[in-house]
């Protein structure tokens, strides 16, 4: 199974899960669920953002078949839905360097008993040249864990946001065009996992304010080609100023 381009060098090499009804022992999942892992490919070298859940890892493994090597497996999110199939991916690809945020290295070690050697934590604001494509990590806590973070490719101005920015939807279409048609799921997801922590969110909204966003690439659900009516969505969802709306 080939991996499925988002943009030349980028590909999309995650899992749907249409079956899936429930998330965390209580989330309701009436859309199901996508795990979602990139594949970022630089004239120099092979980056993997995220893997899958591993009930879904024979997916990961289909895509990855004739990719012949990874030399960075970028840990976004310490999650079994996003870490689950690291200790895989490390083994078919023993060149491989895991990078991680430094509050995620003891957490990536506990969930998963990964030996703390081969795991390397990088800086808010840390680059990383693949030839070509340059990634640049940002620290993102509390959406929804503390050692979150989310990854920007420069040049290709996609921002692979993990967890914000997402939904419990699965779908055959990669792509959505406007906040509009994933709304509905996305106010929940937010309402459900977000809204706790939703003045560190708006810190998070500021800190990627300067950024030129062309794609948000999340970790569950489609791709938003409009990124800027989700980001204004979740704007309005953690402002300070309630709406006024009725509801009778």
């Amino acid at each position: 199974m080939k991996p499925r381009e988002i943009i030349p060098g980028v590909d999309y090499v995650g899992a749907q899960d249409f079956d899936r009804r429930l998330f965390d022992a209580l989330i309701p999942l009436p859309d199901g669920t996508s795990y979602n892992s990139y594949l970022v490919r630089g004239r120099d070298k092979t980056a993997l953002i995220d893997t899958v859940e591993p009930e879904k890892l024979h997916v990961l493994k289909a895509y990855l078949k004739d990719v012949p090597r990874i030399d960075y497996l970028i840990s976004n999110h310490t999650e079994q839905d996003h870490s689950g199939s690291i200790p895989w991916v490390l083994e078919r690809y023993p060149e491989a360097q895991l990078l991680s945020s430094e509050p995620a290295k003891p957490m990536l070690v506990d969930h998963l008993g990964l030996d703390p050697a081969c795991i390397r934590t990088v800086a808010d604001g840390e680059k990383l040249d693949l030839g070509g494509k340059t990634l640049r990590f940002i620290y993102t806590p509390w959406v929804h864990w503390p050692e979150t973070m989310s990854t920007y490719l420069e040049e290709d101005r996609i921002l692979f946001s993990c967890d914000w920015f997402g939904s419990h939807i699965a779908a055959t279409d990669l792509f959505v065009d406007g906040a509009e048609c994933v709304l509905g799921e996305a106010k929940r997801y937010y309402a459900e996992i977000m809204m706790p922590f939703r003045k560190i969110v708006q810190k998070n909204l500021e800190k990627i304010k300067e950024l030129e966003i062309r794609l948000i690439a999340p970790s569950h659900g489609p791709i938003h080609r409009d990124p800027q009516s989700i980001i204004q969505a979740y704007r309005d969802w953690t402002a300070d100023k309630p709406h006024n709306t009725v509801v009778i």
